[in-house]
């Protein structure tokens, strides 16, 4: 039985119901997937899973009680009732060909999700930029006001690195994504768009393709919470009756920045200030939209402010990785232009003076297609460092390779570029060039992770 049967939401519904029942996942150490994987074992189900890598969460899924196995074996799949794959696994994975073989039920994450999520009252949280951190100050907002939400959210959250948790009460907060077009699926009772800004060309073949997607998740909810600082976001908001967030004279939840800093940014909303332990204008967007969201959940807008004075963001969103002789190394997932764009102001705001980039752009469908706006994205930083493109099982593409996107640099008034063979000679580029003060941004959603460490050893050697 394939994922594309037509039936396949009734088919989830009665595997979910069915306690005991034994499933696979396929890819479980992907953040999304691991936390599809710690909602179902909170349903009675018997799970398991693997993955080719990512030790950090299969370690976590360990810790829950979770089987999380590294390698992939068709063997995986004895005594198996269904299984649950990966969009990062192709369709002749050997695993997944051999559930399609043995005519295992077989859906996608993105499937799944949707499905579980009708077990709760869900905040379901969309968007190009934004979402993980959107949903991850839903989710603790909840929580310190006592509402005790489960969460299952695409970001490895403090203090534990957990990105799904169980609680008492009826509340998900969760990160839907657009990516493979999956979110058309979601129904939730509240509906968050932070930015509808064209991405995954990977899946969709044109930005009203993707639009439309938005559109259909917006419908489908109670209540829809928007960005009106975002066009179409901001259309859809309109289409629907939704509540609005941003900065501009007409939203509902208007904010206004009372102070910047390198402490964080303090910011005004419907009367009630708020200290914000962030750097950057994005981050007061985002909090603008939790705090819309949790209105809409009930919540007094004093106390869900005062929760966010102690809000942390999830790793490798303007992570501080090492600091050491006046020289700081901070990660961040950003990948796409704009956030990219605002990454380099947050790191301004917090007090760099100079900053060096070492960038691994993410997908080949993605660098070619905005190849051009990648050098702007970086306008102000004293050189990037840039590295092979991380596939994520895209093969190579004529015009989206980092040689290509070196030469937008070059004919664009951006940073300084140049280009490392691998992420071990990024790291020695970058401890060549840096000084007391200076900031070195570690940007991407690959594995340019791995050069953080790779520094830190540095600056504890020098």
């Amino acid at each position: 039985m394939t994922a594309e049967n037509g039936n396949w939401r009734e088919e989830i519904r009665r595997w979910i119901r069915t306690s005991g029942a034994r499933v696979h996942l396929m890819g479980v150490g992907g953040i999304g997937m691991a936390g599809v994987a710690r909602l179902l074992a909170a349903k009675g189900l018997a799970v398991t899973g693997c993955d080719g890598a990512a030790p950090r969460t299969l370690a976590w899924l360990r810790s829950c009680g979770i089987p999380a196995t590294t390698g992939h074996d068709p063997a995986h799949l004895d005594d198996v009732d269904w299984a649950v794959f990966s969009p990062a696994l192709p369709p002749g994975h050997p695993e997944r060909v051999a559930a399609e073989s043995r005519g295992l039920p077989l859906y996608r994450r993105g499937q799944v999700l949707p499905v579980l999520a009708e077990s709760w009252k869900t905040v379901a949280v969309s968007g190009t930029h934004g979402k993980t951190t959107t949903s991850a100050m839903i989710a603790h907002i909840l929580r310190a006001c006592g509402a005790d939400p489960s969460w299952c959210i695409g970001g490895e959250l403090p203090p534990d690195g957990a990105p799904a948790g169980i609680g008492t009460s009826a509340w998900l907060a969760l990160e839907a994504d657009e990516s493979d077009g999956t979110l058309a699926h979601f129904a939730p009772e509240i509906a968050v768009i932070t930015n509808v800004e064209f991405d995954h060309m990977e899946h969709f073949d044109s930005q009203e393709a993707m639009i439309e997607c938005f559109r259909a998740f917006a419908r489908q909810a109670k209540a829809v919470v928007v960005c009106a600082e975002d066009p179409e976001a901001a259309k859809i908001g309109a289409e629907t009756g939704g509540t609005s967030y941003g900065f501009a004279p007409g939203a509902d939840f208007r904010g206004e920045i009372l102070e910047v800093g390198p402490a964080g940014t303090r910011f005004a909303v419907r009367g009630t200030a708020v200290a914000l332990p962030l750097p950057g204008r994005h981050n007061v967007l985002n909090a603008l939209g939790a705090l819309a969201a949790c209105d809409r959940c009930g919540l007094a807008l004093p106390a869900a402010g005062a929760a966010l004075a102690s809000f942390a963001l999830p790793k490798r969103r303007f992570e501080l990785v090492a600091e050491a002789r006046g020289i700081r190394i901070v990660a961040d997932y950003a990948h796409h232009p704009s956030e990219i764009r605002a990454l380099v102001e947050a790191a301004k705001q917090a007090g760099a003076a100079r900053i060096w980039a070492v960038f691994q752009p993410h997908r080949f469908t993605r660098t070619r297609a905005l190849g051009a706006e990648f050098p702007l994205a970086f306008a102000g930083v004293a050189g990037v460092i840039l590295v092979p493109v991380y596939a994520a099982s895209e093969p190579p593409l004529a015009g989206g390779t980092s040689e290509d996107l070196l030469k937008h640099f070059w004919n664009h008034h951006g940073a300084p570029a140049e280009l490392a063979k691998d992420l071990e000679q990024a790291a020695v580029l970058v401890a060549a060039r840096w000084k007391s003060g200076d900031w070195v941004l570690v940007v991407g959603a690959g594995d340019v992770e791995d050069v953080g460490p790779m520094l830190k050893k540095k600056l504890s050697e020098e």
